[in-house]
């Protein structure tokens, strides 16, 4: 355990302590920051549900309760039963634009919710897989970048992400009237 934890720290202290120009710092911020995008997520969500046909309110349904169950299970049960302290005690000030969480830090909920949320739509949209994979790393690696996480710490809410997303497209398309509505195309 020992020489993972010590990669785990390497790789943190490498990112954190790399260049970071302002104009990066900015975008960074905006990126962790899940209230920057509601509106969106709202319009898109919006459009899907009177658009989309059957697949499309499948996505949005899937979305609401990936990320009911994947919220909690990463905020509240995992990591009050890990406690792993945040890297960003100690660190210096300058190099931590958020400051530091008194939450513990295993596993990144950001990375649980966005690679949940990444691959319902994979799942269901596989031309979109790459774009919502390619954002989903982008964010995880905001919180490792913003020195809030360590890189063991996105990579471990990456993978329970994807099970989780995995488990409720699956779950849910196993149901009789969902299966159904899951294989609806978009009405045109």
């Amino acid at each position: 355990m020992t020489a993972l934890q010590s990669v785990d720290l390497s790789l943190y202290h490498h990112i954190l302590y790399a260049p970071h120009p302002e104009w990066l710092n900015r975008l960074m911020i905006f990126v962790t920051r899940p209230e920057n995008f509601f509106l969106s997520i709202g319009v898109a969500a919006f459009f899907l549900v009177l658009w989309g046909g059957g697949r499309g309110r499948f996505l949005v349904l899937s979305a609401g309760i990936g990320v009911a169950i994947s919220d909690p299970l990463a905020s509240i049960a995992i990591k009050s039963l890990v406690r792993r302290p945040r890297p960003c005690h100690g660190e210096v000030a300058a190099h931590l634009p958020l400051g530091c969480s008194d939450s513990w830090s295993f596993p990144s909920s950001h990375s649980v919710n966005i690679f949940c949320e990444a691959t319902i739509i994979s799942l269901l949209y596989p031309k979109a897989a790459p774009y919502a994979t390619l954002f989903a790393g982008f964010v995880g690696y905001s919180r490792i970048y913003l020195g809030v996480h360590y890189p063991f710490d996105v990579l471990g809410g990456a993978l329970i992400g994807v099970a989780v997303g995995w488990a409720v497209v699956s779950v849910l398309g196993r149901l009789p009237v969902l299966g159904r509505m899951r294989q609806e195309r978009p009405t045109r």
